[in-house]
């Protein structure tokens, strides 16, 4: 493995959230960037309890609000911040901010668009939330594309259902995880204003590490576009990275499971696939935009466009079907996996699914897994998508003979023989038991 070295220096935290709460680090399987910040508030690459990436959602919000000169409540964002590092479920109320004017939050593919509509979710008022997406959908609505540069994937798209969403905008909220150069929110605001300009951008990210000169390069960009544009983060820093030593990379199969650094083939192992139990949960609308694979997408998601009067509804379908597969459940230790971009309707409905609950997804991300203290990828597992058989999926720090079962939940129906990798998989670290949710078919 090459050594990764990082040397990092943080210059605002203004809600004094702890380092060790929020990420770790890994290295990458991607020549155009090598090094990834893990974060452990998303429930991406790092399991979860159900509350963090809503509590983490909620502590930008009110970073947000605060910019906006809106009254927070410090005693609660000082127990946000103190149940990130608890190991307790915990149950967090956020308070709802209301915001003046007209706004759109959009949250990026595919790491966002939890964090994004966590956020989201904390605003009254007229608002309405978007995620970006990498689907390949080929429909008559208007496409918004633009570039994800250092990235394994780097085709973005928007998508824009209804063009009310983007226009007469008092503010537009661009939401990610973390910005280090800042490009691709560039890239995104310039094709956005090329068909629907809007006045006032803010984005928000949980790590904001940009240097001198790209923030400089902000501000040029501001006066060249016209627009007011303002980056609000949770930690503000600057950091050096290098890899030495080995230039051997892990190529994960299929069939291989990382396990103490090192492959191991799942020989002689069959995997009982008629054991995994499928149930097909509906949950609000379906819309049907003809696309490349399928046609069948939930509306909920975010990634059509979804406003205050939808939110409300999702929460309380998602709480019914929450209590409702609470019923199924069999085991102590329960994983409630997502699915690439569709991360927050399962968490949703994972918080609603009793205690003994951790929340992840799985990734297109391409990442290093060592058996290392302190390093942020310990397991890995690889599959092919169901949907697009050139793409590889991952699935990361499942601790082997950990939980006793996994839930995973697809937006689209999935048979349980076009992931019998990953089926097989999952029984190799000790899970003998997997449900399959689907919400459309």
């Amino acid at each position: 493995m090459d050594n990764l070295s990082v040397n990092i220096k943080i210059n605002e935290n203004p809600y004094d959230i702890p380092v060790s709460s929020v990420f770790s680090m890994a290295a990458r399987n991607n020549p155009k960037r090598s090094y990834l910040f893990v974060s452990k508030l998303i429930g991406k690459h790092i399991p979860v309890r159900p509350i963090v990436p809503f509590t983490a959602g909620y502590l930008l919000a009110s970073r947000l609000a605060e910019y906006m000169g809106l009254t927070v409540n410090r005693k609660k964002i000082k127990e946000a911040v103190s149940l990130l590092s608890c190991e307790q479920a915990g149950d967090f109320q956020p308070v709802s901010y209301e915001l003046s004017g007209k706004s759109l939050f959009i949250g990026f593919a595919e790491t966002a668009t939890a964090l994004g509509h966590a956020v989201y979710d904390c605003f009254k008022g007229n608002a309405c939330y978007l995620h970006t997406t990498r689907e390949d959908l080929r429909g008559t609505v208007d496409t918004i594309f633009f570039t994800e540069a250092h990235c394994h994937a780097p085709e973005q798209r928007c998508l824009v259902c209804d063009a009310s969403l983007f226009t007469n905008n008092d503010l537009l909220v661009l939401i990610d995880d973390e910005i280090t150069t800042g490009n691709t929110c560039l890239n995104f605001i310039k094709t956005i204003q090329e068909k629907y300009p809007q006045k006032h951008y803010i984005i928000l990210t949980i790590l904001d590490w940009r240097s001198k000169e790209a923030k400089e390069k902000y501000a040029l960009f501001e006066q060249e576009l016209g627009i007011k544009l303002e980056v609000i983060s949770l930690y503000t820093g600057s950091f050096g990275c290098s890899l030495s030593g080995s230039a051997e990379k892990e190529q994960l199969s299929p069939v291989n499971i990382a396990v103490n650094g090192k492959q191991v083939i799942l020989t002689g192992e069959k995997s009982e696939l008629s054991r995994v139990i499928s149930h097909n949960e509906p949950i609000g609308r379906q819309i049907n935009l003809p696309g490349h694979y399928s046609s069948s997408y939930l509306q909920y998601t975010g990634r059509f466009g979804i406003n205050i009067m939808d939110s409300d509804g999702l929460r309380k379908e998602a709480l019914r079907l929450g209590r409702k597969l609470s019923q199924l459940r069999r085991g102590e230790k329960t994983l409630c996996l997502g699915t690439g971009e569709f991360m927050y309707i399962p968490f949703l409905i994972a918080a609603g699914m009793g205690p003994g609950i951790a929340v992840q997804s799985t990734t297109r991300s391409p990442v290093q897994a060592h058996l290392r203290q302190g390093y942020a990828v310990q397991y890995a597992v690889t599959f092919t998508d169901p949907f697009r058989p050139n793409i590889k999926n991952f699935v990361y720090n499942i601790k082997p003979f950990y939980y006793d079962e996994v839930f995973v939940f697809w937006e689209r129906e999935v048979k349980p023989e076009a992931v019998a990798v990953l089926v097989q998989s999952l029984n190799g670290l000790g899970i003998e038991r997997i449900v399959f949710v689907s919400h459309c078919r």
